[in-house]
């Protein structure tokens, strides 16, 4: 907000145009445009700076930039309850466990350690209720491939119709590193055993 002030002062005092004349054109009252400069005003809406810019041969932009990850839906949640009812014993799970490094907010789902196990067996875990945009799946995943410090990472995928339709384009997608086949992983999910590695699998 700070830096759009501050492009917007400038921009007034570029054109040569005063305070008043800015609240005559606004339909405000001058000590309102002097606040609002001095960011003194906290209710200032979309709307009201696209006005505010308007005046002064500008247009707002309003974009979206990813600080993390978002929020769970219903179809989602039940996934991941059907997914933790596959799990071995012999596997410890949290959920919610954020990447490593300073001021990350990036989250595994959950994060799966084979217990007893050395070399450390560390699985990512991602879960789709439903895929609306594998290139975005990708990006994110290989991302996760960099920063994420596991073994192996599962996206976990809804049993539904469309999911069993995409499955087959989002491990093609992701490369010959997540051809693992989902019986495969399934069958050593449930008995506890080490994964062969990466994969998507239906639940």
């Amino acid at each position: 907000m700070a830096r759009v002030l501050g492009e917007l002062r400038t921009a007034r005092t570029v054109a040569g145009i005063t305070h008043g004349e800015m609240a005559q054109a606004l339909g405000l009252a001058r000590s309102n445009v002097t606040r609002f400069e001095a960011d003194e005003l906290h209710d200032v809406g979309v709307i009201r700076l696209s006005e505010i810019a308007s005046v002064l041969g500008y247009e707002i932009s309003v974009g979206l930039h990813p600080i993390g990850d978002p929020i769970r839906d219903k179809g989602q949640q039940a996934c991941a309850q059907r997914f933790d009812k596959i799990l071995s014993e012999r596997w410890r799970v949290t959920d919610e466990t954020l990447l490593p490094g300073p001021g990350e907010q990036r989250a595994w789902d959950k994060l799966l350690r084979l217990v007893g196990e050395t070399p450390r067996c560390l699985v990512g875990v991602d879960i789709e209720s439903r895929v609306w945009d594998v290139q975005a799946i990708v990006r994110r995943t290989r991302a996760r491939e960099r920063d994420g410090q596991v073994d192996h990472i599962l996206i976990v995928l809804a049993d539904t119709a469309h999911n069993r339709r995409t499955i087959d384009e989002l491990r093609q997608a992701l490369g010959d590193a997540y051809s693992t086949p989902s019986r495969a992983i399934l069958r050593q999910l449930r008995a506890g055993e080490r994964l062969l590695g990466s994969g998507v699998v239906l639940v």
